[in-house]
Formats: structure tokens, C-alpha cells, sequence
């Protein structure tokens, strides 16, 4: 299944810039930087394998998102998927667990940013003004839905997670 949606996650990262410039004229976009508070943990494996992870946990995949990008990585570095998670699933969740995937210096790992905001579906006008996204509450609820699956994680320190070669072989601590 989420092989089958690559096609369209990458169509999405092609055109989100299209309409960013003149939506950002009256105050909207299409595009948003993924601060450094929402990154979650790193994975040890390549982010085909991660979306695989996660669509056996009940996430799905978030065509509709903004297209996320970290503008402290040089050059600027967008996501690779983007995926979304309802507690009470989609149609009846008020709330949902944004992921935004990036790929590691070697592309063996998956970096994961998270965060918990109005679902899209139920609230979008709260959804799009993105007054009420918490950092915390996704990160501390994306890890332990990984932990109850017992997924192991890492906690990568920022200049180690983007730092380039010379930190490709370190070892983070695993959880």
C-alpha cells in the first residue's frame, strides 16, 4: 500500500511550491519550515521500511500536507513523506499525530519530526492556522507508540543527526 502512494507523495513535493508564492501574498502557503523542537527520534532503517512501520501502526499516508522542509539543513531539505495518525480514526478524531520523514546523511537511517495539531479533516480552518500544534505532545506520543510496538529509536543530537559524513558512523543511544 504505501508503495503504491509514492507516486503521489512525490507529485505533492513537485507542485507545493507552485502555489506557495502566491498564496504567502495574502497570507497562506503551501509550504512550512519543520522547526527543530518536532524532531522525534532517528531510525536505523531506510524510510521505505519506516513508512512500512508505520502503516502497520495505523498511520496513513498525508497527501494533503503542506510540503515540510528543514531550512537549517544546507541546502534546504524537504520531506520525503509525510504521514498522519487518528486516534479514534480519521472521520471521528479531533486531533491527529502529524509525522514528517526525512532521510539521514546516509540514507540508511529516517529521521522523524512530530507533532499534535487539529486534525485536518474535522477542523481544518484550525488545522491551517496552526495556532494550536504541540511539539511535545507528538513526540512524547509517536514514541510511545513505538515503544508499545517495541520499535526500537534513537535520540540524535542535531549537529550529529545533520552534520554530514563525518558523523555518519556514530551510534546513537537506542531506546
Amino acid at each position: 500500500m504505501t508503495h503504491e502512494l509514492r507516486f503521489l507523495e512525490r507529485v505533492r513535493q513537485s507542485v507545493a511550491s507552485l502555489p506557495h508564492a502566491p498564496l504567502s501574498l495574502v497570507g497562506l502557503y503551501a509550504e512550512r519550515e519543520t522547526p527543530r523542537e518536532q524532531y522525534a527520534f532517528t531510525l536505523r532503517e531506510p524510510f521505505p521500511l519506516v513508512e512500512a512501520q508505520l502503516h502497520r501502526l495505523g498511520f496513513v499516508r498525508n497527501l494533503v500536507s503542506s510540503l515540510k522542509y528543514r531550512d537549517y539543513e544546507t541546502p534546504p531539505e524537504t520531506t520525503v513523506a509525510s504521514w498522519a495518525w487518528y486516534p479514534e480514526g480519521a472521520l471521528a478524531s479531533d486531533d491527529q499525530l502529524h509525522l514528517a520523514l526525512y532521510v539521514g546523511p546516509d540514507r540508511s537511517t529516517t529521521d522523524v519530526y512530530a507533532h499534535w495539531e487539529p486534525s485536518w479533516i474535522r477542523h481544518p480552518v484550525r488545522h491551517y492556522r496552526a495556532t494550536e500544534v504541540d511539539a511535545q505532545r507528538g513526540i512524547e506520543r509517536v514514541r510511545s507508540l513505538f515503544e508499545e510496538a517495541g520499535i526500537e529509536y534513537a535520540v540524535v543530537p542535531a549537529d550529529e543527526r545533520i552534520g554530514g559524513d563525518e558523523t555518519a558512523g556514530a551510534e546513537p543511544p537506542t531506546r
